[in-house]
């Protein structure tokens, strides 16, 4: 696990020195607890979570002109796309993104 992302995004205002593991993470600041592995572990999937949106919406907004009426094999592009709206639902980080119609 990236501590470093975890502990930039939800800490950057409090001292802390990143190791490789989270017996390795040494916590500085003294007006907030280290934060548990277990804490570190939600917001990594939390982080996931934002990534796989990311790209999901990037898919999405890179397909919009394929769902135009006059667009070649919009009924494919326009299942696709409704797939993409679907994923978060049935994400899991071993899951790919549906396949774009060619």
């Amino acid at each position: 696990m990236d501590y470093s992302k975890i502990l930039t995004k939800y800490y950057g205002g409090h001292a802390w020195i990143c190791g490789e593991t989270y017996k390795s993470l040494r916590w500085l600041d003294e007006t907030l607890a280290k934060p548990t592995e277990e804490e570190l572990d939600l917001k990594y999937d939390d982080l996931q979570i934002v990534k796989m949106r990311e790209e999901r919406d990037k898919l999405l907004r890179d397909s919009d002109h394929c769902a135009l009426p006059d667009f070649p094999q919009r009924d494919k592009w326009i299942l696709y796309r409704q797939e993409l709206r679907d994923f978060p639902s049935v994400w899991t980080p071993e899951t790919p993104f549906p396949i774009k119609p060619e």
